[in-house]
């Protein structure tokens, strides 16, 4: 890892140790929203009623027979997930969202410690400006 990569880990740590969830933090971090999501066993199998997601974006799910996280990353490889019914940008982000912090929050010391570590050097590039400043 790069001196620039151990900087953005610190920063990403900081924001959670401040309270902040790791889709909150990685917001702050990033400009794009794509982070690898880590998902395991126990999260594929977890019903999307379980998660808080709003009604609404339960509903859209549910019609289109999505309802485990398996088949929602399934629906996603072939097709993007605004092309449900009812589910715009803001619903398709509030579901990655919620699912990246609910598997965050199911994984164990060192799955945590790996994701950020394979997060931020995947992600070197696409630092925010004023995050870029910092270093």
């Amino acid at each position: 890892m790069t001196n620039r990569n151990i900087n953005t880990m610190d920063f990403i740590v900081n924001k959670l140790a401040e309270g902040n969830t790791i889709s909150q933090a990685l917001k702050c971090t990033y400009e794009k929203r794509y982070v690898q999501i880590p998902f395991n066993e126990k999260s594929m199998s977890v019903y999307v009623t379980d998660l808080d997601l709003s009604n609404r974006t339960i509903n859209a799910l549910l019609r289109t027979k999505l309802r485990t996280l398996k088949d929602v990353i399934e629906y996603c490889n072939d097709k993007k997930i605004t092309s449900i019914k009812n589910l715009g940008v803001n619903s398709g982000v509030e579901l990655f969202e919620v699912i990246l912090d609910w598997c965050w929050e199911h994984l164990d010391k060192t799955e945590k410690k790996d994701f950020l570590i394979q997060t931020v050097v995947i992600n070197d590039s696409n630092l925010k400006t004023e995050l870029a400043k910092q270093f």
